[in-house]
């Protein structure tokens, strides 16, 4: 019988391109396993077939608990549906939801499918949870961060107020097939492996819902690793799985450069081969960072560094509470562009709360000055914003727009622009406004190569089919956005199309 079937549910059109290793539910079963209890973890993502046979073969034996990793937006679907065929083919596994939704709306625990919900970190909570399941106790007081109910009556315990902080020793990895071919990047093949070197986050982006979830940690909202953990954690595995791309997912890696710095230094002196990814990077950071300091990051192996524009108004990045310029973001992107070897990844966000046309025209010339400046730079192709529980553009979106949020899971499902029939249009829209963010969103797939640059060497139909689209629709993107010319914009659902496809296709 299983103690705890940990599930990742498939995301909709995330899925299309990028699919990493489910870290959060490897993390959550670290105190269980440590235990001695019987943990499985099933990513849905990367299973072929009828999800329902997958979850059959592990709880046809009998499970005390099915946990579920959940997102907002479309994937509360896929969570609700794995949800209700627990409940309605094995009664008696009990259902905990965990993940930043259930954190900020806790009130989610009023679904009747739900027996708890885990808010903030994981790890102690579950283990928790299921010694209390395992002995028969109905008293979950002593279990931070649960949410319960008896009858009517729903109960929150406090979260715990500090960081739960893993040694690499404790990451059960051995609970997920790591190998499987589905955490192969797609375009260019590589096997990226993602590990933390620091958790939380210091700043305060409106757009975020970190400041509201790290609220209640005592002390400094950033915590990092010890360097020699750090290096530990890295040789143990290229030495076990063979990881030869190794990308830090941090909320933010280089709020210490001093740390990063030595970090880079035990890299080169160790031995280390492997190329590094920083998928978290803010311009003020880099501002910071001197040549020397760049040599260092390019010498251990630093290859990709993504960071956070978001948008290229001052004013919206005023109201981002982002504390960079745009002309910061220039100077930054110069300074990057001396280092070949190091591709700068730029991600936006279209259609805040506030924004407008001028805004988003804004960004084009920014965009187009990056590429100029940087030609070995990416740009993202930009998400679409969406409400997301706990964050200040939420607050100003009904404060200031008549905004009205989600209340009912219905609702969260539905807010996911990507995942829709069509392109959500929010009430601060003009048509200009909304026509100049799916140019910025088609153009961006094309105007920096990076289909190009980035298959080389896959000779799958698909990406031969890309490659050719990509060269044909590139002088046709320039021209559009230099022009403004933001009409009939049939490429843009064309685009739409081939990404859910390409998502449906992968969860097959």
């Amino acid at each position: 019988m299983i103690d705890a079937l940990l599930i990742y549910p498939r995301l909709g059109s995330m899925d299309s391109m990028v699919v990493d290793l489910p870290l959060s539910v490897v993390y959550a079963a670290a105190g269980s396993v440590k235990r001695g209890y019987n943990v499985k973890v099933v990513d849905l993502r990367v299973e072929e077939g009828d999800w329902r046979t997958k979850l059959s073969e592990y709880l046809k034996g009998g499970a005390l608990l099915a946990g579920i990793s959940v997102m907002t937006g479309s994937p509360l679907k896929n969570s609700r549906e794995i949800s209700l065929y627990i409940r309605e083919n094995f009664p008696d596994t009990k259902i905990v939801w965990g993940g930043p939704h259930v954190t900020v709306l806790p009130d989610t625990i009023t679904e009747p499918y739900i027996d708890f919900l885990i808010r903030g970190y994981g790890s102690a909570p579950l283990a928790e949870l299921i010694a209390c399941l395992k002995t028969g106790t109905e008293d979950f007081s002593a279990v931070k961060g649960l949410s319960y109910k008896r009858g009517e009556q729903v109960t929150h315990n406090d979260r715990s107020p500090e960081f739960e902080m893993l040694n690499y020793r404790d990451i059960p990895y051995h609970t997920i097939d790591v190998m499987s071919d589905r955490y192969v990047r797609q375009y260019n093949g590589k096997r990226a492996f993602p590990i933390f070197t620091s958790i939380g986050c210091p700043y305060k982006c409106a757009f975020c819902v970190h400041p509201t979830i790290y609220r209640e940690i005592n002390g400094a909202k950033w915590r990092a690793y010890e360097d020699e953990e750090i290096i530990a954690h890295i040789k143990y595995i290229i030495g076990t799985f063979g990881a030869s791309h190794i990308v830090f997912i941090d909320d933010t890696s280089f709020p210490n450069l001093k740390r990063m710095r030595n970090i880079f230094q035990l890299i080169i002196d160790s031995g280390i081969e492997a190329t590094f990814e920083f998928r978290g990077a803010r311009i003020n950071e880099i501002m910071k960072m001197d040549d020397s300091f760049l040599e260092l990051l390019i010498k251990a192996g630093g290859r990709v560094i993504m960071v956070g524009v978001e948008s290229g108004s001052d004013r919206v990045l005023k109201s981002f509470q982002k504390g960079i310029t745009r002309a910061q973001t220039l100077e930054a992107n110069r300074k990057l562009a001396r280092y070949p070897q190091l591709t700068a990844y730029y991600n936006f966000i279209y259609g805040t709360p506030g924004e407008t046309y001028e805004d988003v025209l804004a960004t084009k010339d920014m965009v187009l000055q990056l590429i100029k400046d940087n030609p070995n730079a990416y740009i993202g192709i930009g998400g679409d914003w969406k409400p997301i529980p706990g964050t200040k553009t939420l607050e100003v979106a009904e404060r200031d727009f008549s905004f009205v949020p989600p209340k009912t899971i219905d609702e969260w499902i539905e807010v996911d622009s990507s995942d829709s029939d069509h392109k959500i249009v929010h009430p601060w829209y003009t048509r200009k406004h909304n026509n100049a963010i799916k140019l910025m969103q088609i153009s961006s797939v094309v105007i920096d190569n990076k289909i190009i640059r980035e298959s080389v060497g896959n000779n799958s139909m698909l990406f031969k089919t890309l490659r050719m689209m990509s060269r044909i629709y590139r002088p046709i993107a320039f021209m559009r956005l230099k022009l403004n010319f933001h009409q009939f914009m049939f490429e843009y659902s064309l685009w739409r199309w081939l990404v859910k496809k390409m998502a449906t296709s992968n969860s097959c």
